[in-house]
């Protein structure tokens, strides 16, 4: 801010009523020359107390005023008078002569009118007042050749009174123009006579008596006695969601005009206790930065090793930083707020993302890691279709691999989509899932009796005592035309080479075949088949669903 700001401020109480700021600035019993009909300021009556209270939200309630800074203070100045027909007893009565302390907004300021001076200079009153260092002169006239400040023109300092005065700059800027507002000095000519400043000059000076009301006004004067210090919060952004491990940067500056303020930047979280993030001595310009690091771990906000709640945090519910600052004057920012949430707990993460593994000839084999965000025990689960392929207790961060057991993989329907899936699950019963589809491709299908695995009492079954004449099998399948089928069957399957017999005919017939062989070189006899489909130029599916049959 600088000099000649304008400044809305505060609001003006009569009686308890707030009042509008005037619009028409100057007298309410007639109309000066220029203006477009008499005066709104509001006129006092005895008793009626006069307050100016916090700022109101709507703009026709805010007080304007001129800032200005010479020396050592800042005072706000009011661009026109708040009330009219009021006495300096009744002013002082109040307290509102030489000054009482008054909090806006939080802010403090002394509360007076401007000085004078005691007496005219020259020969009449509009050549200003002496002593010549009185406030009127040195700001409204700008005699100090202040900044900002808007200086008179010869019009607005002569005693005419005409529609240049009322429209110029100066008057336009402190509204002076047949308004005349009491000064704090008592008039060394009488003392029962009290300084008023205005009216047809922007340097007129006059006196009325101590008691008189009428056509004097209330021009308030903001003494600056602490400013209140500011803060601004770069970090963290709002609405943030917290999970474990994750960090709430709390960065930003504060400031304070007063040189020489110790300034103590403050937060708390909720309605936990209040926490120092940074202090300094403030030159009156230079921001005094503040970075802190708080971290969300067990359900609590820790500043370091410290717990600054004292409580878990609630999920799903809005939790408050406040950060402010205060100086050692007693001055206090406005509270700055910042909203985020928690999450308690997260389920597992599984590597990788969910997609489709494609068409398969053959099982596929997918690596993939755990991790467990709260550390917390965990079960792995692998499926296909629902059905659980194997399920053990993971180890977060250790590699795994999700493959088809054979006689799953055997089982599975060619040519249409299954879900191969990885389940896991935390102790708090936080579960994810990752999800592979894949279509099982099959042109050709090879089946036989596998003598080296088959359990024993299968192998008795197709153990004979002497070489088997006739074999008679019943495939259950459904064979479309243009499948390629070759059946082999054999009388000595324990041999190291059997002599397998084509049965692919009498197969499709259903007829027994009738062995050939007769002859073997292991010690048993067996019997065993095996069957070779291929699609060829079919266009259906092909089943093969089972293999029934007899022997003698």
């Amino acid at each position: 801010m600088a000099n000649g700001d304008l400044i809305k401020l505060g609001t003006f109480y009569l009686a308890g009523a707030k009042k509008v700021r005037p619009t028409k600035p100057w007298r309410s019993d007639t109309t000066p020359p220029g203006a477009p009909s008499v005066g709104d300021i509001p006129s006092f009556s005895a008793g009626q107390t006069i307050e100016i209270r916090d700022t109101d939200a709507s703009d026709a309630y805010k007080i304007q005023w001129r800032e200005v800074k010479g020396g050592a203070k800042k005072l706000l100045i009011a661009d026109r008078d708040l009330l009219v027909n009021v006495s300096w007893d009744d002013l002082n009565a109040q307290g509102l002569i030489f000054g009482k302390t008054i909090t806006i907004d939080g802010q403090q300021y002394k509360l007076r009118v401007l000085t004078g001076g005691s007496n005219y200079r020259g020969a009449d009153g509009y050549s200003g007042g002496t002593p010549t260092d009185n406030e009127w002169d040195r700001i409204i006239v700008n005699e100090a050749g202040l900044n900002g400040l808007p200086t008179p023109t010869a019009s607005d300092l002569d005693n005419s009174a005409n529609s240049t005065d009322f429209n110029s700059a100066h008057n336009q800027f402190w509204n002076w123009y047949y308004m005349y507002s009491w000064a704090q000095e008592t008039y060394t000519g009488n003392s029962a006579g009290r300084a008023i400043r205005g009216y047809l000059s922007a340097r007129g000076w006059d006196y009325y008596g101590a008691a008189a009301r009428f056509g004097v006004g209330w021009r308030p004067v903001l003494e600056v006695l602490n400013s209140v210090p500011s803060v601004t919060l770069t970090n963290p952004a709002n609405n943030q969601t917290l999970a474990e491990g994750n960090t709430l940067p709390v960065e930003g500056a504060a400031t304070d005009s007063d040189s020489g303020n110790v300034l103590t930047v403050k937060y708390k979280i909720n309605n936990g206790p209040t926490r120092a993030l940074q202090s300094g001595v403030s030159d009156g310009s230079k921001p005094i930065s503040f970075a802190r690091t708080l971290t969300y771990s067990g359900k609590r906000m820790y500043d370091g090793a410290t717990d600054v709640v004292g409580v878990d945090l609630a999920e799903n519910t809005d939790h408050t930083l406040t950060v402010w600052a205060e100086d050692d004057k007693g001055g206090k920012s406005a509270e700055v707020t910042r909203k985020f949430r928690v999450i308690w707990n997260r389920p597992p993460t599984i590597s990788g993302e969910n997609g489709d593994l494609g068409i398969m000839e053959e099982p596929p084999s997918v690596e993939y890691t755990v991790t467990e965000p709260e550390t917390n025990p965990f079960t792995v689960t692998e499926k296909i279709n629902g059905q659980v392929i194997r399920t053990f207790a993971g180890v977060a961060g250790r590699q795994e691999t999700i493959t088809i057991p054979h006689e799953l993989w055997l089982r599975l329907e060619p040519g249409v989509q299954h879900a191969l899936t990885i389940e896991t699950s935390d102790d708090q019963g936080m579960t994810s899932t990752r999800t592979y589809t894949l279509t099982r491709f099959v042109d050709k299908i090879v089946f036989s009796l596998d003598f080296a695995t088959m359990q024993q009492e299968t192998k008795d079954f197709f153990t004979t005592d002497v070489a088997a004449k006739r074999l008679l099998l019943t495939p259950i399948w459904d064979l479309p035309p243009g499948a390629i089928l070759l059946v082999e069957v054999c009388n000595n399957a324990y041999d190291e080479e059997p002599s397998w017999e084509d049965a692919t005919i009498v197969v499709k017939l259903n007829r027994a075949h009738l062995f050939a062989n007769e002859t073997k070189t292991a010690a048993e006899w067996g019997i065993n088949f095996r069957f070779q489909i291929e699609k060829g130029s079919a266009t259906q599916p092909i089943y093969l669903k089972g293999v029934g049959g007899a022997f003698d």
